[in-house]
């Protein structure tokens, strides 16, 4: 009873400058109150009273109650509001009147000392991430204020499970509340689904009835949860890594769930330590202005297949058509064109691209300084093409440098980067064993299963054939 929705942010702030005060929750609950997208890093050390400074010397983006534009910063804000009401700190409001009356005993910003050793580990571009209690918290415990109110919340797919119960019931919100945080408000993009409620996207299930679902991702953790309410049913499923979407894993699950077409587990054999080492090798690939490397390296119970060029991408991938052909060249047009600003010292377009414009922009200057040391100046751009790695959608390209190269991967988070890392070589792919020297691997993001073979006999095959959406080719043994 203390908040109303069309309560405006003077009410809890009246220091609020005249563009943001009269802001209401519920434009900040449909993210349409204008604000950015982020006022800065996840872990800086902003304590509330900077963040609330930051956000009102913070231009709107458009006039508040307008238009669609997914905000954290909003949702920061909101969790400040919350703070201003009950006169509790955020995570103690959260734990007391939503965790633990919906039974979820492992939710919330630090967990109990007995459950620090089940924390996962996450991993990006630049190795192990580590937990999040590897990484900076406010002196409550809590995440910093680029994070509170958005995100930094621990939890199991478990309590995911009692979090589902408890809406599908009154332990937390009543029906009629359930009513009005479920409805949806304003559509995201221009086509009718998904449109946005109180915190969910909405869209319909396969079987027509309402689906509540909301995605996130730092660059090393991935994370989907699905509410099919008159179906009965949800989804909860997180990854640890950059390597593999957990995000395309749940559309399979969901084809699975409703009955849909659906692509069953591979059939694998285990395979022998002497036929992975007679496939690997480095092999050669005709096509483009000059043959291109492909290198085959042994690891226990599989091949990693890595490309050295485009050619390379177009054979492990394949091609592009139709809508995802047009998708992927608008992705690599943006990527030349912040490329090419950021040769000239511009950075703006590079940010512009990002989820994190401030942090991507930091970062890009360390990368680049730290390879200009070792290589020498830079000196061009060279776009090698994008794809789905595990249903991450990655567009590459090769720096040119004056004493080298390196790779650029862009990987993209809808129509945003999620994150920009440059590293010695193209990501590869994973192949695993089928049968007698044949070995499959399979992208989650498109549905394609590529067959390698190692052909001929001896302890060193001449030649590998794969099979896949490039059709059959034949590469040789260099």
């Amino acid at each position: 009873g203390k908040l109303k929705v069309e309560d405006r942010i003077k009410r809890f702030f009246p220091e609020a400058p005249p563009d943001k005060a009269a802001i209401t929750l519920h434009q900040l609950l449909t993210h349409t109150a204008g604000l950015p997208e982020t006022l800065g890093p996840e872990d800086e050390a902003l304590p509330r009273h900077a963040f609330l400074k930051r956000l009102y010397a913070t231009r709107l983006l458009s006039p508040p109650g307008q238009k669609f534009l997914y905000s954290n910063a909003g949702y920061s804000l909101l969790a400040a509001v919350v703070e201003v009401a009950s006169g509790r700190p955020f995570g103690e409001f959260l734990r007391d009147q939503v965790f633990l009356p919906a039974g979820m005993r492992h939710t919330g910003f630090i967990p109990d000392p007995q459950d620090r050793p089940r924390l996962a580990h996450g991993y990006n571009g630049d190795g192990d991430w580590g937990t999040s209690l590897d990484h900076p918290h406010a002196p409550d415990g809590g995440p910093w204020w680029n994070l509170r109110g958005n995100g930094g919340i621990l939890t199991t797919t478990g309590d995911l499970y009692l979090w589902f119960v408890a809406l599908q019931g009154n332990a937390v919100l009543s029906a009629a509340e359930r009513e009005k945080y479920e409805r949806p408000y304003i559509r995201e993009t221009n086509a009718e689904y998904p449109q946005y409620t109180y915190g969910w996207s909405f869209s319909k299930s396969p079987a027509g009835h309402r689906k509540l679902a909301h995605v996130g991702g730092n660059g090393a953790f991935q994370s989907d949860f699905r509410r099919y309410p008159e179906d009965g049913a949800m989804i909860a499923i997180g990854s640890n890594t950059d390597d593999y979407s957990s995000i395309a894993v749940a559309n399979h699950l969901e084809d699975w769930l409703f009955g849909k077409p659906f692509v069953d587990p591979l059939a694998l054999v285990p395979a022998k330590e002497e036929e992975l080492r007679r496939c690997a090798g480095t092999y050669e690939l005709a096509g483009g202005a000059a043959p291109e490397r492909l290198t085959v390296t042994a690891e226990k119970e599989r091949l990693v297949v890595t490309p050295e060029g485009a050619a390379g991408l177009v054979l492990l991938s394949g091609k592009p058509e139709g809508k995802r052909q047009k998708r992927f060249e608008a992705r690599e047009e943006r990527v030349s064109e912040a490329m090419a600003a950021a040769r000239r010292g511009d950075l703006k377009p590079l940010a512009g691209i990002c989820v994190d414009a401030d942090e991507a922009a930091k970062h890009w200057r360390a990368v680049m300084t730290r390879t200009e040391a070792q290589l020498g100046p830079w000196q061009g751009i060279t776009m090698l093409g994008t794809r789905s790695i595990g249903g991450q959608i990655v567009t590459h390209a090769r720096l040119l440098f004056k004493k080298g190269t390196r790779v650029l991967d862009v990987a993209w988070a809808g129509s945003l980067a999620d994150h920009v890392t440059v590293s010695d070589r193209l990501q590869p792919s994973f192949f695993l064993p089928d049968g007698p020297s044949r070995f499959v691997t399979f992208d989650v993001g498109t549905d394609t299963l590529e067959h390698l073979t190692c052909e001929g006999a001896g302890a060193a095959a001449p030649s590998l054939r794969f099979e896949g959406p490039s059709g059959t080719v034949t590469v040789r043994r260099r």
